[in-house]
């Protein structure tokens, strides 16, 4: 059964409510030693927290634009942050609406497509991004205007770590974190239609695999137990030219702190 239109309304609602991320003295002490702002996302007019990191020395290149994933926040890409700025890259970051120290109770990836364009717009030229799980797909349909319309992102490089390549894959990942039947996905998706406007076929990175940056990394571990692989290796197969990492052991999060990862993002920043 996929019970009724009112019980599936109340389903999307758990769906866009991202769980409150963990936050240890690494992440205060990250947070402190960035520039802090805070951008306005028209036409939510949700004031999102951004995050600067230079390198030592500063630096005249652009920022590298990062994105956090689902349920997380902006400093869980410290080690992203440190190896990049160890290659003479600034990074710049925000917390995704009702995430970190960002406002909210729900939100959408619509929503975090619109925060990417105008932190972007906000700070000036970003020539990299590099997102991670949700903000991975995020990232990566930020540079096309299918599901969100609008200014699109136009960077020479992207990186996609743990993401996602479609919706289908997202929506599993929720109902069986919920002990729910993965029947419920339909009416899960017919909510996303007829209550918010959106296709659940537009959230899927391989309809814009030619709009993505022509440096495009892709990054999965292959025992990833939350985005299958299988999600990396179908937009490899659609963009042959990526550099595609495959990891092993490093499962879903703790890919962010591999060395073959690390070392890749730092090889796209300097290129």
């Amino acid at each position: 059964m996929t019970g009724t239109g009112d019980d599936a309304a109340a389903l999307f609602e758990r769906y866009r409510t991202p769980p409150p991320p963990d936050t240890t003295d690494s992440d205060r002490a990250l947070a402190e030693a960035a520039e802090r702002g805070r951008i306005a996302a028209v036409p939510d007019a949700v004031e999102v927290a951004t995050y600067l990191w230079r390198p030592d020395g500063g630096s005249t290149r652009p920022p590298v634009l990062l994105v956090h994933g689902w349920g997380s926040r902006a400093t869980h890409l410290g080690a992203i942050v440190k190896t990049l700025n160890r290659a003479g890259r600034s990074c710049l970051a925000f917390d995704a609406p009702a995430h970190g120290d960002s406002p909210g109770a729900v939100t959408s990836m619509p929503q975090v497509i619109r925060c990417m364009r105008a932190v972007a717009a906000a700070h000036g030229p970003v020539d990299t991004v590099v997102g991670h799980s949700f903000g991975g797909m995020a990232a990566g349909l930020a540079f096309a205007d299918r599901p969100e319309p609008g200014e699109v992102l136009t960077t020479g490089a992207l990186a996609l770590i743990a993401a996602p390549s479609t919706i289908d894959s997202m929506t599993n990942r929720f109902l069986l974190a919920e002990g729910l039947p993965l029947e419920r996905k339909d009416a899960l998706h017919q909510v996303l239609t007829t209550d918010f406007g959106y296709h659940a076929a537009d959230f899927d990175l391989v309809r814009v695999a030619d709009r993505l940056p022509s440096r495009l990394l892709i990054a999965h571990d292959r025992g990833d137990p939350e985005v299958p692989v299988a999600d990396a290796e179908r937009l490899a197969a659609a963009r042959p030219d990526a550099e595609f990492i495959r990891t092993d052991r490093f499962g879903h999060l703790r890919i962010l702190f591999a060395r073959p990862v690390l070392a890749a993002l730092a090889r796209l920043v300097r290129s």
